[in-house]
């Protein structure tokens, strides 16, 4: 796999390719009616109506909003009929969804419509330049140089309390439109790449490139809706702007909407907590950001996309992430004469311990997953995850059916891994004081999350897979068909490197081949597929295939990104029964540079 220059020193852990099956369609094919399945999408719109305190910059000035440069949305899926029990996937173009807005909406849901919490998911967009809803309303006295012990302006208090009240209200219209509107759809997903964030903590450090991707279209055909993940903050924008907007996330999916009139477009922040949009700082940076996400949102609308057939069956539940330490009153004496946010949080601290209320040594914290069948399963994270997260959880559970929503559900405060806690930091320190919190957390909260999602997943989600490949001897199933798999061939060349998290051969360079031991079961005619994914920019190389003293050629066609797999027929091949050695490589002594990511080639016999 070839990733820009910024993913390059950390590309041997980060691998994200899309992988798609073989029972996949594009835009243009046609589906079983039996596929479809109930599906209603809704929007509402919940731009301020007038001025607000701005959340996500603490540098931002004390003064309210003086303008909106881009409406601000909620919206709303709604899958399955009553008697698939239906869940409710909502976005929102806000810095974040606190917990006590999420519980008020799901009671509501839950009451009136008998649908269970774990089947209903709200993810916050981050875009810092939406108004505060509570998640860092401590901090809006601390904004400047100097902070106060007074109470927020009672102006801007009750502005905020009233947009929440309202805020609650929308998010259950847009839910119950939503469900009301359901008819029958095709739902499909698939996974392509963008390129624009960049870990802010380290250069060159990691970051999640995938874009997953969800389409929703009627019998006919037409686009309905998408559904898009990037994980990337929402701030290209910075603090001086202060007028409302959606930031990078806003704009693409109005860039969206414009080239597909009628269609919904939703998008969710991934494990982008560590990530921000480069380049940023002016409104045209938002825009090139926006139509990125667009033109790959194009992309993937032609690509070959994995059905889903059956709406997420959901399962939650809530864990306790410790803190390293709780202060005690003398430390926070002392503390209060540190002129940071960690003075300021310790003056809070001591005021609410004078009140009789106690200092929290734990977080409570909600980790959920839905599974689509055995075709998906999302994770829907709350907080600010940080990339480390989505590394291991696509390493371990396997990235070609994995889709993580961090911004879920609650925004408490920054969601540290193990590294980035004892690296330390704004994300792992300083910016928990601004969310209220006592201290770092503790280094186990990571295996505790990753724990957690992994008890929730299905079971055929948890199977073992291979973690190196190991050439082994490939034998035909009962229908005689052939499986080449990545994991049974032997890797030739200095680059080439199997990918476990994927199943695939990345690092496939034109110096590089792939060998397989074949027992031929019956002499015949077998029509070849291709299963692969390319970037535009490298595509076209010459390949052959050799099986015994047979060969295929052809050139390695477009794919859409390096996340995104095709499989297609490059031919059919005569073969006599018995054992072969099968070999895959370039077919040019002159070409130079990546080939492709092999998952797989599969030997069909003609009947």
């Amino acid at each position: 796999m070839k990733f820009q220059k910024s993913f390059r020193a950390y590309c041997y852990c980060l691998v994200f390719i899309s992988v798609l099956l073989f029972s996949k369609i594009s835009l243009g094919q046609k589906a079983d009616a039996a596929q479809t399945m109930d599906i209603g999408v809704a929007r509402v719109d919940i731009t301020p109506e007038g001025p607000i305190r701005l959340a996500g910059y603490g540098a931002r000035p004390k003064s309210e909003s003086t303008g909106v440069l881009q409406r601000l949305s909620a919206k709303a899926i709604a899958f399955g009929s009553d008697a698939q029990h239906p869940s409710i996937l909502i976005t929102v173009d806000l810095v974040g969804i606190p917990a006590r807005i999420t519980q008020e909406l799901v009671e509501q849901i839950s009451k009136k419509a008998g649908i269970e919490p774990a089947q209903i998911a709200i993810c916050a967009s981050h875009t810092h330049g939406g108004p505060e809803v509570g998640n860092l309303l401590n901090i809006l006295q601390y904004r400047g140089e100097n902070f106060s012990d007074s109470l927020l302006n009672l102006e801007q208090l009750v502005h905020i309390a009233k947009y929440t009240e309202q805020l609650s209200q929308k998010l259950q219209e847009v839910t119950f439109a939503a469900l009301k509107g359901r008819k029958p759809a095709f739902v499909a997903w698939g996974q392509g790449q963008a390129g624009f964030a960049a870990n802010r903590r380290t250069k060159d450090g990691p970051v999640d490139p995938s874009l997953p991707f969800m389409r929703i279209t009627n019998p006919d055909g037409t686009l309905r809706a998408v559904f898009v993940n990037y994980a990337c903050h929402g701030t290209t924008l910075d603090g001086d702007v202060n007028e409302v907007h959606g930031d990078w996330i806003g704009e693409a999916q109005r860039a969206i909407e414009e080239r597909h009139p009628g269609v919904i477009a939703m998008i969710a922040l991934g494990c982008g907590a560590d990530a921000n949009p480069q380049p940023r700082g002016n409104m045209e940076d938002v825009q090139q950001h926006g139509k990125e996400i667009a033109d790959n949102v194009d992309k993937l609308l032609k690509a070959q996309l994995q059905i889903l057939s059956e709406p997420p069956a959901g399962n939650m539940k809530w864990i306790k992430l410790p803190f390293s330490k709780v202060p005690t009153v003398p430390e926070l004496i002392q503390l209060t004469q540190d002129k940071t946010v960690k003075g300021y949080y310790a003056r809070l601290a001591l005021d609410r311990i004078q009140r009789g209320q106690a200092i929290p040594s734990e977080l409570n914290y909600p980790v959920q997953v839905w599974n689509f069948g055995n075709k998906l399963a999302m994770v829907n994270l709350a907080g600010e995850v940080v990339v480390d997260y989505s590394t291991r959880l696509k390493n371990e559970l396997g990235a070609e059916h994995l889709w993580i929503n961090g911004y879920s559900n609650d925004v408490p405060c920054y969601i540290a891994s193990r590294r980035v806690i004892q690296e330390g930091g704004y994300e792992a320190e300083s910016s928990m004081y601004y969310y209220d919190k006592p201290s770092p957390f503790a280094l186990e909260v990571e295996d505790i999350i990753v724990k957690s999602v992994h008890d929730l997943m299905p079971a055929s989600f948890k199977e073992e897979r291979d973690t190196v490949n190991d050439r082994k001897l490939v034998k035909a199933g009962t229908d005689g068909t052939l499986y080449l798999d990545a994991a049974m061939a032997e890797a030739i060349g200095s680059n080439i490197k199997y990918m476990p998290e994927w199943k695939a051969f990345g690092w496939f360079t034109t110096d590089d081949k792939t060998e397989w031991d074949v027992e031929v079961g019956k002499k015949g005619k077998y029509n070849v597929y291709l299963d692969w994914a390319v970037s535009d920019a490298e595509a076209g190389k010459s390949f052959v295939f050799e099986g015994g003293d047979k060969k295929l050629k052809g050139k390695i066609g477009k794919t859409g990104s390096w996340f995104t797999y095709k499989k297609e027929k490059i031919g059919t091949i005569q073969l006599p029964a018995g054992p072969h050695k099968m070999v895959f490589r370039s077919n040019s002594d002159s070409a130079k540079g990546a080939m492709l990511d092999l998952r797989r080639i599969v030997l069909v016999p003609v009947k």
